[in-house]
């Protein structure tokens, strides 16, 4: 465990991100870094090794940042400008330096924050080796983060998002609310779902940390998990990359962009591992 990745354009979604990942700095004492990605020919390093030079408009912003918010952590607050493509660049990032985390505006890091509609951001969360936080313009970051939604499905993986869910809750004493999600009332989708919950209570039981169990039939994991975390003030949903796909989900995308997409709170989306599957068995 490294330090904590966050994406900056400086757009307002960006620094919110920003705001968030020092939060959650403040908790873990982890160092920051701040990447800002360009394409590649539109910015060149300036300078020679020990030349002093005018900085660049983006090192500028950077250095603004940095005199606002460094303070506000315990470990190092740090950036670094990469060229190329944002999500490749940003999980590349990650990857190199062995991230925790990454967090990232819900949009804005297309540099058109009001027409992006999370692109980079599933993008970064189907690539990245870490679990990925996205954060909307709007959200209140004031709030603490007292309640974490951690669906259950049917599928194998499903619990996958427990261990870091579950760290994650012990460093800000949150409760996470375990919501079983039944995409049909058949004995073999119920065992599943009911195995995983159990499995996924007894990791946080024995980790020290609160919870409470509720459960939903639907074929809907998105609209139900979103409707759930605004009856129980949600602060974040926690969420595998790819989940159940269940009739009412077919036609609206991949689940992460519509979580992303849809979710009025953060998302933090966390990418499977590969599973042996025994053969015959279909998840």
């Amino acid at each position: 465990m490294s330090q904590i990745i966050v994406g900056i354009d400086f757009s307002k979604t960006s620094i919110l991100a920003l705001q968030y990942a020092l939060k959650i700095g403040a908790k873990t004492g982890l160092d920051i870094l701040m990447v800002n990605v360009v394409k590649e020919g539109d910015y060149e390093m300036p300078f020679k090794k020990d030349e002093k030079v005018p900085q660049t408009d983006i090192e500028k912003n950077f250095h603004k940042l940095l005199d606002r918010y460094k303070d506000q952590i315990k470990g190092k607050l740090d950036y670094t400008i990469r060229e190329g493509k944002v999500y490749e660049e940003l999980t590349n990032q990650a990857k190199y330096t062995d991230a925790w985390l990454i967090i990232t505006g819900a949009h804005g890091l297309s540099g058109f924050e009001e027409f992006w509609v999370g692109n980079n951001t599933y993008k970064i969360m189907t690539r990245a080796h870490c679990p990925v936080i996205a954060v909307r313009i709007g959200y209140p970051i004031d709030r603490d983060l007292k309640n974490i939604i951690l669906p259950i499905d049917s599928t194998l993986e499903t619990t996958q998002k427990v261990e870091f869910t579950t760290e994650l809750a012990r460093k800000f004493d949150s409760t996470i609310h375990v919501l079983s999600l039944y995409s049909a009332l058949i004995p073999d989708i119920q065992d599943k779902v009911d195995n995983s919950t159990r499995e996924a209570l007894r990791i946080i039981k024995n980790a020290g940390v609160k919870s409470v169990q509720d459960k939903a039939v639907s074929d809907n994991i998105t609209d139900s998990t979103i409707e759930y975390a605004k009856k129980n003030d949600g602060d974040l949903i926690s969420m595998m990359t790819e989940q159940e796909f269940a009739p009412g989900n077919i036609f609206l995308g991949p689940y992460a962009e519509q979580m992303v997409n849809r979710s009025p709170i953060p998302v933090m989306s966390i990418r499977a591992k590969m599973l042996k599957r025994e053969e015959g068995q279909i998840y």
